[in-house]
């Protein structure tokens, strides 16, 4: 009887693991293309940055500024610095990324040329001032050589909620603007819109 009784309760004890681990959540991990868009949750994700970023630059080679400058250049590309990109929106957004990405963009489309932004141009500069100590004279860089830039690009992104029941209307506006470093003129301006309609059931497995 006692060893029944023992029976019983390893039994019961082995069931409940089992349920346990039939309970337990499993997932899985798949490498996919990097240029597959993917939207999981909703909020801003690397796709948003591609489409934007994309959409901006195009924007901005088909102003008319760029042929102004080089009117007024002898031809030369107009040389752009990047500045503040701010996130103004109400999610954790890193605007370091679009910028980013903007100024590969420009850089190799071949009509314009970037300098190193604030985050690098310290390295550069103490680099190459270290050099003037270190290095042999041959390769030691000069100072006071650096491209002035002509031009300021900065912008921002912002974000309205829209919702009702289980359906909410998340809107992204990414809006980037180039400003002539010596007169302050907006040389150009340009906006791009993300929109996405997320639906949620009520009940959930």
């Amino acid at each position: 009887m006692r060893r029944t009784g023992i029976t019983l309760i390893t039994i019961s004890m082995l069931l409940s693991i089992a349920l346990l681990t039939a309970c337990q959540s499993s997932y899985s991990v798949s490498r996919v293309s990097s240029d597959k868009d993917l939207d999981l949750s909703g909020n801003w994700n690397d796709t948003d940055i591609r489409l934007v970023s994309e959409a901006l630059v195009q924007s901005s080679l088909k102003g008319g500024w760029i042929n102004q400058f080089r009117m007024k250049n002898l031809g030369r590309n107009p040389v752009v610095i990047v500045g503040t990109f701010l996130n103004r929106s109400s999610e954790h957004i890193d605007t370091a990324i679009i910028a980013k990405r903007y100024e590969m963009e420009m850089v190799n489309s071949g009509k314009i040329d970037m300098v190193a932004d604030q985050n690098f141009r310290a390295s550069v500069r103490q680099e190459r001032e270290e050099q003037q100590y270190f290095a042999s004279e041959e390769t030691a860089k000069a100072l006071g050589k650096e491209i002035g830039a002509d031009f300021l690009l900065q912008g921002a992104v912002r974000s309205v909620l829209d919702q009702r029941g289980n359906t909410r209307v998340r809107t992204y506006y990414v809006a980037a603007e180039l400003i002539d470093i010596e007169t302050n003129r907006k040389v150009w301006m340009g906006e791009e819109t993300i929109k996405k309609v997320i639906q949620q059931s009520r009940y959930t497995l």
